[in-house]
């Protein structure tokens, strides 16, 4: 090809190539020529810069128990009119936007106000270039990691749900410089969560770190001499500040909770009440102690698991702590019982109230019905309704009965004895008591067994009310 049409060529590629290019730069090089980034975007000192910010939390990497913090990720958008980055697009090949370095022009003094960490109080949005629109609108954006404190309240654990926010402020600029307001405070204004972008799945994720993230919220108010007040001041705006609180809500997810804390609570219950029914006071006791060897086995796996302390008792450790008292209650009990029922001579009686007491009791069948009785004896005989039914009933008197002998005819008496002796009686009434049947006799208990025997009715029918008053508060 001759060299000056490869030249007429190559002159129409630049010049096409410059038709596309050139509107941007000329545009970027026309704002940008008297343009200082350090000064407020306003033509007058008096107006007020309102930017708008918005977050979307894409991870929530940790939840410290013990800091009391949160770790999350996202991205960061804020929005502002920008009064020197303004041109006219139909001189500009109807170019209505352009993208320039976001560190070329003025931003907002944005900074974590309660951020946990030093190295991440200032927000900067340096990362991607910045939208500029014709009529100066200035889109602006970034990716952020935010360490942030908490305020945690495990009261409740483990369905405890906490709240942590996140506090943004320009930590320049006075409310009569900038204010970070937005008219629509409603549900597109607070922080979008997006956990996942797996376009394959409908299901969005909302599982992290054993926490569901349930929600997230927005305020803001205006900090003063007198606290954050959500209304615009009244006074002076260089003494207020604008804020904005974005927040997360989380709630403590623990599905195992109900097999490794639910069900040993549960049986030490049981435990505690079973040996109320328990008529041999030595297995009663064998099995108290029993019971508050577990809750210690059971309350060193809880300790490993609780959360740190703070002004609040966990609900859980509340029940613990009312569940092992009453075993050891427990404890003592049968072991007074047992001395009572070992030393204490049988006719002694308690004072006349609490056998007054005792003997309405006893009228009660919960308070007259057998126990669970390891007797040996018992065991290996059987026991028999009949001696449930015999037991209130007072026990027969034994009868004399009469047998009769059978003697030889008195004509053969008198032929076989000499005659100076005289004849006995033919029938000779010799009495019997029958022997008494240890499989049908019941045991007679003293005065002082029976009275003692109604109190363990009646401590197991308080322990009963106590349970059922806290499981359902402390456990669900």
């Amino acid at each position: 090809m001759h060299p000056a049409r490869l030249l007429l060529v190559f002159g129409a590629s630049v010049a096409l190539v410059s038709g596309f290019i050139d509107p941007n730069k000329e545009i970027e090089t026309a704002i940008m020529q008297n343009y200082n980034r350090k000064h407020r975007p306003v033509k007058k000192d008096s107006t007020t810069v309102q930017v708008k910010v918005q977050l979307m939390i894409n991870h929530v990497e940790e939840v410290d128990e013990h800091e009391q913090t949160m770790k999350l990720h996202g991205l960061l958008w804020a929005t502002w009119y920008d009064e020197y980055l303004v041109w006219d697009a139909a001189k500009y090949n109807n170019t209505r936007s352009i993208a320039i370095e976001s560190w070329k022009i003025w931003q907002p003094s944005l900074a974590l106000y309660n951020s946990a960490r030093g190295n991440g109080w200032h927000l900067y949005m340096h990362g991607v270039p910045a939208t500029v629109s014709s009529d100066g609108k200035v889109l602006s954006s970034g990716t952020f990691t935010f360490h942030v404190t908490c305020l945690f309240d495990f009261s409740n654990y483990p369905y405890d749900e906490q709240n942590c926010p996140i506090v943004i402020a320009d930590w320049v600029y006075d409310l009569s410089k900038v204010n970070l307001s937005d008219p629509l405070l409603d549900e597109r204004s607070k922080p979008m969560i997006r956990l996942s972008f797996d376009p394959m799945s409908s299901d969005p994720k909302k599982h992290v770190a054993g926490w569901e993230i349930q929600d997230s919220w927005r305020n803001h108010c205006y900090w003063g001499p007198n606290g954050c007040k959500e209304g615009a001041p009244a006074g002076q705006t260089e003494w207020f500040w604008s804020l904005l609180e974005f927040g997360v809500k989380i709630k403590r997810q623990a599905p195992y909770y109900g097999l490794i804390v639910i069900l040993p609570t549960m049986v030490t219950c049981v435990l505690a009440l079973a040996a109320f029914w328990i008529d041999d006071h030595r297995v009663a006791i064998t099995l108290t102690v029993l019971n508050i060897i577990l809750q210690g086995v059971f309350g060193w796996d809880l300790i490993q698991q609780l959360p740190p302390g703070n002004n609040a008792m966990p609900k859980i450790v509340i029940l613990y702590g009312v569940n092992l008292g009453l075993a050891a209650l427990s404890l003592v009990v049968h072991i007074l019982i047992q001395f009572f029922c070992s030393v204490v001579p049988e006719d002694i009686e308690l004072p006349f109230q609490l056998t007054t007491l005792t003997a309405r009791l006893r009228e009660i069948r919960l308070f007259s019905a057998k126990g669970l009785s390891f007797d040996p004896q018992l065991l290996l005989n059987g026991d028999s309704e009949d001696d449930t039914e015999e037991e209130g009933r007072p026990s027969p008197q034994p009868t004399t009965e009469a047998t009769l002998i059978d003697m030889e005819p008195v004509s053969n008496v008198e032929n076989s004895v000499p005659n100076n002796h005289v004849s006995e009686e033919v029938n000779t009434v010799i009495p019997q008591t029958p022997s008494p049947d240890p499989k049908t006799s019941p045991k007679t208990l003293s005065h002082l067994a029976q009275q003692l025997y109604v109190i363990r009715r009646a401590l197991f029918v308080i322990y009963t009310i106590v349970y059922l008053i806290m499981l359902p508060i402390c456990l669900f």
